[in-house]
């Protein structure tokens, strides 16, 4: 890995994760304790070999920016080995700046020509959960005299529609690519957003790109569907625990999944890294269960004090559950509080947020009305709670319920909030 040089395309809006990535890029999102999204992709660089790490950002990049740092908690750091962050931000929106993936790594080609000795670029998403050696693929790459490798995975047919997809002859040569088909999926083989192209190639190929007017200078629309009929574009077949998180329920799933190392999803096993400092981790107290506290299959980070119930859970580093509280199949992150005699179940609570005493979230006798906001996003029963909202005391909340960041839900002791709700402002 020593001649390739990598690019982490970290620039996504996130909307699919509602108000999760409304204050922060979706790699930045938290995940499974005391990570980040883009803490696997970095994590699988170092384990990989790598030295030299573009990151490409643009939406509210700030919280990535400090996460990454200089990037010494990967060993990316020192002589021969580098992370710089190449955030072009002039907006919230991507359209502002980017015009697609390929536009992104061509706006970056200045800083691809300062590694003349790369051969190869490996280009990854940074908002993928799984472990992976990329040397294998690199090889394979190189001994099939590959222009272009893309790392593929069997998913399930309902979900071809998010994928690229592809079909290829026996030799591994990729002949058909289809961009998220609506319908009439050529195949179940998804692209995994994990490509190797040849340095040189790569550039003549955006240059061209970037002088095609009706173009959309992007790699699953554009130009890979070129290159399977002008250049050599063949598949890797990666058989590890992959999962796209980019919509709540998939986040939530694979959140779940991390509670039994048996799912494929070894949080420990992995050997991932993540910024210690910024929490700071390093300061927190460890876990504290007091004597009216329990935890059943659960992840709890430091700092966190319990004298509640948390089952099939996920607790972030400085969260509280106080007596007589239930937490069921919910992530809270960072500082959140749970105060007496709450019961949350299948609920999302971001950074310092406060749940006040006796109220209950994700009520199943409310019904399972999808939210009348986004009801393409929550409908299967969880509730996304923003960061630093804070919900009123002894209130009966129904599921699918979203709350947006800062937002105070202040409503009489004892008042229903209906299945499906959401709160934009004051309660």
């Amino acid at each position: 890995m020593q001649n390739v040089l990598t690019i982490i395309m970290a620039g996504g809006e996130g909307t699919r994760l509602s108000v999760l990535a409304d204050r922060r890029a979706k790699p930045a999102v938290p995940f499974g304790g005391i990570y980040r999204i883009i803490d696997f992709a970095l994590s699988n660089v170092m384990h990989s070999g790598g030295r030299n790490v573009g990151i490409i950002t643009q939406y509210r990049p700030y919280s990535l920016v400090d996460h990454v740092g200089l990037g010494e908690w990967w060993g990316l750091s020192g002589f021969g080995r580098s992370v710089r962050i190449l955030s072009p931000h002039t907006g919230d929106k991507d359209s502002d700046f980017y015009h697609g993936t390929a536009d992104a790594i061509y706006r970056n080609i200045e800083f691809i020509e300062r590694f003349p000795g790369a051969s190869e670029l490996l280009i990854l998403s940074a908002d993928h959960i799984y472990k992976m050696d990329y040397r294998p693929m690199l090889n394979q790459h190189r001994e099939s005299g590959a222009h272009l490798t893309l790392a593929t995975q069997e998913v399930p047919w309902e979900e071809t529609s998010r994928f690229g997809i592809m079909v290829h002859d026996a030799q591994g040569r990729i002949v058909q690519f289809q961009e998220k088909p609506k319908t009439n999926p050529l195949s179940n083989k998804a692209s995994l957003g994990i490509y190797i192209f040849n340095r040189a190639f790569l550039i003549k190929v955006l240059r061209e790109d970037q002088a095609d007017p009706g173009s959309g200078h992007d790699f699953g629309t554009d130009i890979i569907p070129r290159l399977v009929h002008t250049a050599q574009v063949y598949n890797y077949d990666f058989t590890g625990f992959w999962r796209d998180v980019g919509t709540i329920q998939a986040y939530v799933e694979a959140s779940m999944e991390a509670l039994d190392p048996a799912t494929g999803l070894d949080l420990n096993g992995w050997g991932l890294r993540t910024n210690q400092k910024e929490i700071p981790l390093a300061n927190q107290y460890p876990m504290r269960l007091a004597g009216t506290g329990s935890v059943t299959r659960s992840l709890i980070s430091k700092g966190c004090h319990i004298e509640g119930e948390v089952v099939d859970s996920i607790l972030s580093p400085g969260v509280r559950v106080g007596p007589g509280a239930r937490v069921t199949r919910s992530i809270l992150l960072h500082q959140v509080r749970v105060e007496e005699g709450c019961v949350l179940e299948d609920v999302i609570v971001d950074k310092y947020g406060t749940i006040g005493h006796g109220t209950r979230i994700g009520d199943p006798a409310l019904g399972d009305t999808p939210n009348s906001l986004v009801p393409h996003l929550l409908n299967q029963r969880t509730t996304v709670i923003g960061k630093a909202a804070t919900i009123g005391p002894n209130l009966r909340m129904g599921c699918n319920g979203l709350v947006f960041p800062n937002v105070r839900v202040q409503l009489a002791p004892g008042e229903t909030i209906p299945a499906g709700s959401t709160f934009k402002g004051e309660g």
